[in-house]
């Protein structure tokens, strides 16, 4: 008899439990390279079909030609791990992995090939389980939306796994959805990376690996932290290269003594937005705590969202009230009527921001910070816009200094909110 749990690191050990007890729907698993995230999987995916008399799985990958050295030597792996070879039978064409006491499949499919997967059938159960390796090698979310659809059907009980190391770029989709996907209740967000073996199982990696990881960390701190930690680094054009992230408590966001609000507003396409920031001048910190988006929403039934986010009790048990702090807002031709809204019928007081050819100026400012803090869970807009604006290209490639408009309403809204603090410099 062999342990499930001495085949994977710890760093995984409540993901499995999780999984066995079907705790989330989705399962997002990303880091570098030698985290063995994939072996987690494959492991995950052979115990479910063993313990789900229903449950079959699809293995799907973007090119179907890198299956067989890749993912389905993978689930063999695991297979053998498990002890359980007399149990299951692969084959080749078409490729397949059979529980012999059952006949339930665990089949394996290229994102290239749209009828093969379109036509995955089972004679017992259903498509319970789907593995999607190499993630970010897919041609967007839209395109795994649209794989799931055509699997996911005759059953109630789903476990879908994601795999990748991420991209260096923040504004690369997988990288972008996995915000969202930190949000979500159905989904398990976990990195891991060769650390984590190392500190664990140091064996499993064997000493080439580690000395050539070793190296590099050595040689170029920077590749280490993308290749073998799997952090999203940059390409070197990032507008704000002080972002931290954390995961801020009511007691640190009640703790701030300088609020600043900022507003953007919007209709549609574009959103209203509204921030809320602790200013640290003396740290030269700024720590973005909230935030809210709407469209075609009135400007009363904003105000109202104010109102509720400036209503709250200053210690925990004490009775919430209204905060009189002052908002600033982005200064365009029709924001008088919607500021006249606010203070006539809601009593806010706002005040349009004086942002004349402010702009870069601002951005220079909150880029020279020594941090901007950012909670993904409570700002996940905002965290985006931050990490993913970069300078401009020219045809050639090379970054110039210039930073293009556009998907930076919550960066507007926290340039608005500190536009005082910048022209006293």
């Amino acid at each position: 008899m062999v342990s499930a749990a001495d085949l994977c690191i710890p760093r995984f050990h409540d993901v499995l439990g999780d999984v066995m007890a079907h705790g989330h729907t989705h399962y997002w698993l990303h880091g570098g390279r030698g985290s063995t995230k994939s072996s987690f999987i494959s492991l995950c995916i052979v115990l479910l079909v063993v313990a789900f008399p229903y449950a079959n799985a699809c293995v799907v990958r973007r090119f179907s030609n890198t299956l067989r050295d890749s993912v389905y030597q993978q689930v063999l792996w695991a297979v053998e791990a498990l002890r359980l070879s007399a149990y299951f039978k692969a084959k080749l064409s078409p490729m397949e992995i059979v529980y012999l006491p059952t006949g339930q499949r665990i089949v394996f499919r290229g994102a290239d090939d749209p009828l093969k997967l379109k036509g995955v059938k089972f004679t017992r159960g259903y498509c319970a389980v789907t593995w999607f390796e190499e993630l970010d090698q897919f041609d967007g979310i839209e395109a795994v939306r649209s794989i799931l659809n055509s699997l996911r059907r005759g059953g109630e009980d789903f476990w879908i796994f994601y795999s990748y190391n991420p991209p260096k770029t923040m504004w690369s989709w997988a990288n972008v959805e996995c915000i969202e996907r930190r949000r979500r209740a159905d989904t398990l967000v976990r990195r891991s990376s060769y650390l984590d073996v190392v500190e664990a199982r140091p064996g499993w990696l064997g000493a080439p690996f580690i000395e050539e990881a070793e190296y590099l960390r050595e040689e170029n701190e920077r590749a280490w932290r993308w290749e073998y930690l799997g952090e999203v680094t940059g390409t070197g054009g990032a507008v704000f290269d002080n972002i931290v992230e954390a995961r801020l408590t009511d007691e640190r966001v009640r703790g701030f003594e300088r609020i600043r609000n900022g507003v953007d507003w919007g209709w549609f396409p574009d959103p209203w937005r509204f921030v809320r920031c602790g200013w640290e001048p003396g740290a030269r910190r700024l720590t973005v705590f909230e935030e809210h988006s709407a469209n075609k929403m009135m400007p009363a039934d904003t105000g109202r969202i104010v109102v509720d986010a400036l209503t709250y009790a200053d210690e925990p048990g004490a009775e919430p009230y209204f905060h009189d702090q002052m908002v600033w807002c982005d200064n365009t031709p029709d924001s008088k009527v919607q500021m006249a809204t606010w203070r006539r019928e809601l009593g806010i007081r706002v005040h349009p921001a004086r942002k004349a050819r402010m702009r870069r100026l601002s951005y220079d400012w909150l880029a020279g910070l020594r941090e901007i803090v950012i909670d993904p869970a409570r700002c996940p807009r905002t965290f985006e816009e931050f990490t993913c604006k970069e300078f401009l290209r020219d045809r050639d490639g090379r970054w110039i200094d210039e930073i293009p408009d556009g998907d930076d309403h919550s960066i507007d809204a926290v340039r608005y909110a500190m536009m005082d603090d910048v022209l006293r410099g």
